[in-house]
C-alpha cells in the first residue's frame, strides 16, 4: 500500500470513528430528552412524582444496590432515573455527591466487567454470554478497538458489555482505565441537564 493510500485509509478511519461517536451521542441526548420530557409533562399536570420516590429516601442502600446490579449487568435501569431521585433532595451539594458516587459505581462496574472478560473469556459461560448479550457489541469492538470504550462511556452503547469484551481480548488495563474515565464526563453532563430540567 502506498503512502497516499495509507493516509486516505487513516483519514477514513478517523471519519468512521467520529461518525460512530456522534451518532450514538445523538441517540443518548434523544433518550435523555425523552426522559426529561416525561418528567416535565408530569410537572405540568401537577403530578408530584417525588411522593412515589419518598420511601426510597429512607432506604438508599437498596437504591444503590440496585444501581450496582444494573450497571454490572448491562445497564438494566438508566442512570437518569437515579439522578431524578437524587434531584429530590433539592440540595446542590448532596446532588453532586450522589451523581459523583453513581459515576464511580458505574466506572467500578466497568472494571468488574473488564476482569470478568479477562478471567472467564475461555469458559463456556462466557461464550454463551458472548453469543447472547455481547453479540451486538462484539462487531463494534472488532471495528473500533479500544475507542469503543470511549463511545460506550459517553453514549447508550452498553458500557459493561463493552468492558467485558475489551477485557476478553486483554487490552492494556491502564489504557482501558483512561478510556473508561469518560464515564465521569457523561454523568456530569447528564447530571447537569437533569438538575436544570426537573424539580422546578
Amino acid at each position: 500500500m502506498t503512502q497516499e493510500k495509507k493516509h486516505t485509509a487513516e483519514q477514513q478511519k478517523k471519519r468512521d470513528r467520529l461518525r460512530f461517536l456522534l451518532t450514538n451521542m445523538t441517540r443518548g441526548w434523544a433518550w435523555l430528552g425523552a426522559i426529561i420530557g416525561i418528567f416535565l409533562v408530569l410537572e405540568l399536570v401537577q403530578f408530584d412524582y417525588y411522593k412515589i420516590l419518598t420511601p426510597l429516601y429512607d432506604q438508599p442502600f437498596w437504591l444503590y444496590g440496585s444501581f450496582v446490579v444494573s450497571e454490572v449487568f448491562f445497564g438494566i435501569i438508566p442512570p437518569e432515573f437515579y439522578m431524578v431521585w437524587a434531584r429530590g433532595y433539592g440540595n446542590p451539594a448532596i446532588y453532586v455527591e450522589i451523581v459523583v458516587l453513581l459515576a464511580a459505581i458505574s466506572y467500578g462496574a466497568g472494571i468488574i466487567g473488564y476482569y470478568i472478560g479477562r478471567t472467564f473469556s475461555h469458559t463456556g459461560f462466557y461464550r454463551k454470554l458472548a453469543a447472547g448479550k455481547l453479540q451486538r457489541v462484539n462487531p463494534l469492538l472488532k471495528k473500533y478497538g479500544l475507542f469503543l470504550i470511549v463511545v460506550a462511556a459517553l453514549t447508550p452503547v452498553p458500557f459493561s458489555a463493552s468492558c467485558m469484551l475489551v477485557g476478553s481480548v486483554r487490552y492494556p488495563f491502564g489504557k482501558f482505565l483512561l478510556a473508561s474515565a469518560f464515564r465521569f464526563l457523561r454523568f456530569g453532563l447528564y447530571g447537569f441537564v437533569v438538575w436544570k430540567s426537573t424539580g422546578l
